[in-house]
């Protein structure tokens, strides 16, 4: 991805960062450590991290845009590459991201889109693949932003609803997008905006209850209630090269996130507790999914951020308003 969107939000790290024979204090031991590191040449743009349901020890990830579609397992005790699943008959264009659930199941997204011109993204829906190469089949959902296109790299898969989320990649206004329920049932679907989300988003996974979201930044992670994306906390996350992914494993303590580059190290992050938690007499709320304008389209999520951003865009058009009257006055005096 671009380095000046990693940049901008603070997320490059120095070359040492997370480097064989780092050094960290303990009070940072505590709150992360190295789980592994991906031990395969074929992977040099880590940009999606999915810790099986299926199979216990494996991890899924996929390269950056460029490469086939292929998913990678790993062995998550060493991060070893054993296996790849292939999915036949598919050209991707930019795939950011994996998501599943307890059913077994995987989902590709590829949902990349830098200039934010794509007509239409897709999303690929296959069962978690064991150790071993092979060629599979997927059910595909042709999707469409009720907004136009944009760019994202974060989704997530609910396998109660069938629903599927997408948080658009985003410096002001970005989102939470939701499918209708059991969206691999069509072959077409639109995502509609239900909550804002943090700027420059860049991977989200659903804690092992699915209760909780975690939409990652490259220097932070932000833990939502799920389905109603409330904000409940946020943590930083340490330094890499370029982080783009998250993953949730089985004891819901901690995540892990993972960065692009070559042997890139994927690091466990404690989460804070106790965590905020939805009742378990409480069903889980429906996301309600209507158009941007409508009523209850701002979300839960980021509720002051269009107050926010209309305040700025009204500020920054007096300020350029201000200059223009200024300029011109002074042209009129040297022209008199």
């Amino acid at each position: 991805m671009a380095l000046l969107a990693v940049a901008a939000a603070g997320g490059v790290a120095t070359p040492a960062s997370y480097a064989e024979g780092d050094e960290r204090d303990e009070g940072d031991e505590r709150q992360h450590h190295r789980v592994f590191r991906i031990n395969s040449p074929e992977i040099t743009e880590s940009s999606s991290l999915f810790v099986s349901t299926a199979h216990p020890g494996l991890v899924y990830t996929t390269n950056d845009s460029g490469d086939a579609p292929t998913v990678y397992v790993l062995d998550a005790a060493s991060g070893a590459l054993v296996g790849r699943a292939t999915l036949a008959g598919v050209d991707t264009v930019d795939v950011e991201a994996l998501a599943g659930g307890p059913d077994g199941k995987l989902v590709l997204a590829d949902i990349g889109d830098n200039d934010a011109e794509r007509v239409g993204v897709s999303a690929y829906r296959l069962a978690q693949p064991g150790a071993g190469d092979r060629t599979v089949s997927a059910e595909l959902v042709e999707l469409s932003y009720v907004d136009g296109p944009r760019d994202a790299e974060s989704a997530l898969y609910d396998a109660r609803s069938g629903r599927l989320y997408v948080v658009s990649k985003e410096f002001a206004g970005a989102s939470v997008y939701a499918t209708p329920r059991h969206v691999f049932d069509r072959t077409r679907a639109v995502l509609r905006r239900i909550a804002g989300a943090p700027a420059i988003a860049t991977d989200a996974t659903l804690l092992p209850a699915s209760r909780e979201a975690v939409v990652r930044t490259y220097t932070s992670a932000s833990v939502y209630r799920f389905p109603s994306f409330e904000r409940l906390s946020t943590v930083p996350l340490p330094p890499t090269e370029q982080g783009e992914s998250i993953a949730a494993p089985p004891s819901g303590d901690v995540v892990w996130v993972g960065s692009e580059g070559l042997r890139s190290p994927v690091i466990a992050v404690r989460l804070p507790k106790p965590l905020p938690t939805v009742p378990p007499s409480t069903p889980p709320t429906t996301p309600t999914t209507t158009a941007p304008g409508d009523a209850g389209a701002t979300g839960t999520g980021e509720p002051l951020r269009g107050v926010a951003e209309k305040i700025l865009a009204a500020t920054a058009v007096g300020v350029v308003v201000l200059v223009a009257v200024g300029i011109g006055l002074a042209w009129r005096r040297r022209s008199g």
